[in-house]
């Protein structure tokens, strides 16, 4: 549990270093894709050092690739 709490304040640290650099008008869709890549990134550290079982990311990347594939493949036979 302790790793975890290091985890999270390694993170904060890191957020509070590089969100000065977000500041501006324009900068809101910058802003929500910067803190959804670090709280992906901050959920799958702690899953890891917590030993969750989390299934495959490329299962869903094939789930979706499959039928669009299909699709694409009868288009041109």
């Amino acid at each position: 549990m302790l790793l975890v709490l290091l985890c999270l304040a390694l993170a904060v640290v890191c957020v509070a270093v590089d969100l000065p650099l977000m500041k501006g008008r324009r900068k809101g869709r910058d802003r929500l894709a910067f803190g959804l890549y670090w709280a992906a990134g901050i959920a799958s550290a702690i899953c890891a050092l917590l030993r969750v079982n989390l299934p495959s990311p490329l299962l869903l990347v094939i789930m979706i690739y499959k039928p669009f594939n299909t699709i694409v493949g009868s288009w041109f036979q």
